[in-house]
Order: structure tokens, then sequence, then C-alpha cells
């Protein structure tokens, strides 16, 4: 785990895709083609720099299998997603706990995120990690499809504080 560098933006944006690809089919055929020009990735990595936070999950063979990026300003998990080739095998989860460690670091009690309310395999993994709905609801326009986005809150617990990225 550490942060992205901008030699990982087009790798990023090709996860995304992939992880879109599989787990957004709520989506229809905008799914199936790529979201994001190279250039908005390039941005995504230089827009994240400190305070906020872009890490990157990586193994020796297949380079970054997950990322995740932080708003620590506010509080916000931004993005999370791990390459399917990758899931299950506990890289989401180390990345939701780095993710965390941003946060509390940042002096952060509490971190909020927006995921699709049809997205039920992401609802799932963050309800297992402690995740609730708060009420609030954000309703927008992606690439001509109309998502509707459940806010949902988790305290963060000092107790809870692993060594935070470099």
């Amino acid at each position: 785990m550490r942060r992205a560098v901008a030699g990982d933006a087009q790798a990023i944006g090709s996860l995304f895709d992939a992880a879109v690809r599989d787990g957004w089919t709520f989506l229809g055929q905008v799914a199936q083609r790529p979201m994001f020009t190279p250039q908005q990735w390039d941005e995504l990595v230089a827009d994240h720099a400190p305070p906020k936070a872009l890490l990157v999950a990586t193994d020796d063979a297949h380079g970054v299998v997950g990322f995740t990026a932080v708003h620590p300003e506010v509080g916000e998990m931004f993005l999370l997603f791990v390459h399917p080739a990758h899931a299950g095998r506990g890289i989401g989860r180390a990345l939701l706990n780095a993710a965390h460690d941003v946060l509390r670091a940042a002096g952060r009690t509490e971190v909020f995120l927006f995921t699709e309310e049809r997205n039920a395999r992401a609802l799932a993994v963050y309800h297992a990690a402690g995740y609730r709905p708060d009420g609030q609801v954000r309703e927008s326009d992606f690439h001509g499809e109309p998502l509707r986005e459940l806010r949902l809150v988790k305290p963060l617990r000092v107790s809870e504080a692993r060594k935070v990225a470099p």
C-alpha cells in the first residue's frame, strides 16, 4: 500500500474500467466503455496530492490491483475499487483500513461515502465494515444514466488506527 504517483494514473483508469464492467451492470452498455480519458486519470492523480490521498494496493506480478481516494478535509472516502481478478483477497479491506487511517491522522472521527443504491456488492462490503446509511441521497447523471447514491457513514475509533502509508 502506497500513495499513487503520476505513473500509476493509466493503471488506475484501466482498473476502474474493469471494475465498472464487472460490477456496475446496472448501467447497461454505458459500463462497457471507458468512463474517463487518459488525461482525466492523470488529473485525478495530480488532484490528490496531500492533504488529499490517492492510495494504491500493488503486487509485484500485476502492478496496481486496487485504489482508494480520500478527502480528509471533509472526511470523505471518495473512491474505492479493486480489480475483479483480485477480488476476495482482502485488498478492499486493506484499502478501507488505509483510507480510515488517513482520515484519523487528519483528526476525523467519522468517514462518509456515497455509493449507488443498486451496487449490491459495494453495499455489502461497506455494511460489513460498519458503514450505515444516514438517510441522505445524492442523485446525478453519469454518462447519460441516472444514479441514486446513498450516503453511508462510519465512526472512526482511534483504537483501530494502523500505520498510515507514507
